[in-house]
Order: C-alpha cells, then structure tokens, then sequence
C-alpha cells in the first residue's frame, strides 16, 4: 500500500509561529544594541557611600538601571504577596456583625422547600 498522505508545503506564517520566542529574543537583542550604540555619550558614574566609580556609556547605564529597578520590583513584590499570604484571608474582624449576616441569609434547604420554579419538571 502507497504512503497516502501528502507532506505539507512549508509555511513561513507557521515556521514564524514555532520560533516566535527566539525571534522575540533577537529582536529585543537587536533594539538593545542599537539602544546602547546610539546613546554612546560616555559617562562616568559614582556608587553611593563611595563604594566606587566607574566609566561607561549613558546606553548602558540606563538598561542597568531598567534591570535594577524591574529586580527591586520583583523582590518588594515577593515580599508583598509572601505576607500578605501569611496573613491569611480577611475575617470579618467583628463576629456579632458575622452572626447578623448569618440570619439575614435564607436556610441551605430553602431551594428543594420552595414553591417557586417549574413544578413537576423532573430533574
């Protein structure tokens, strides 16, 4: 028996598709190098504290300073989500305000007690 299905012709839109990621990456590599030859004024920069200076290019300084500040972010944001998880979930801090809220709701069997609805609908 002949093999009877047909290959698919190559497609640049699906090929694109599968390597979207590393063409992303390419990209973003691409504008950074361009970022960093076209703001290529040097610069030298003075640490806090005078832990030290160095020589550098105003590109370079201002994507060190993006990645700082997006690593200060994802720490501060860590720290956040870790406590307000040790908090745990907001209780109604008053219980007499709880218990209120309890009576004013109807009782768990009320929709099989009901009259309201299709009668006899068998489900």
């Amino acid at each position: 028996m002949a093999y009877q299905y047909k290959r698919r012709r190559p497609s640049i839109i699906r090929n694109f598709w599968v390597y979207r990621r590393l063409i992303g990456s390419a990209v973003l590599l691409g504008l950074m190098l361009w970022f960093i030859w076209a703001n290529g004024a040097p610069v030298t920069v003075a640490l806090p504290f005078r832990l030290g200076m160095f020589d550098s290019t105003v590109g370079v300084i201002i994507l060190l300073s993006a990645l700082c500040g997006s690593l200060v972010t994802i720490l501060v944001m860590t720290v956040f989500f870790a406590l307000r998880r040790i908090r745990g979930p907001q209780n109604p801090s008053d219980p007499q305000n709880a218990k209120i809220l309890d009576e004013d709701r109807p009782p768990a069997d009320y929709a099989s007690k009901t009259e309201e609805g299709f009668p006899n609908s068998g489900w």
